[in-house]
């Protein structure tokens, strides 16, 4: 995972908020928060694109007629 990707969905995430100010301002504490939601965000994403992968791969059964 690039850091650029986790820092722009962080970014994201932290502007879907309704109290959002402006990111460059806010804390680290803060936006490392963000970049923590994003990390996981980013994981679970991924993990949905291989199972959706997984499945959409070919089986090597035969069928019964």
């Amino acid at each position: 995972m690039m850091e650029a990707e986790i820092e722009f969905v962080a970014r994201a995430l932290y502007t879907a908020e309704d109290n959002a100010q402006l990111w460059e301002r806010e804390p680290d504490l803060v936006k490392d928060e963000f970049r923590l939601y994003a990390r996981v965000a980013l994981e679970l994403l991924a993990e949905h694109r291989k199972q959706k992968s997984l499945e959409a791969e070919p089986s090597n059964f035969p069928y019964a007629a």
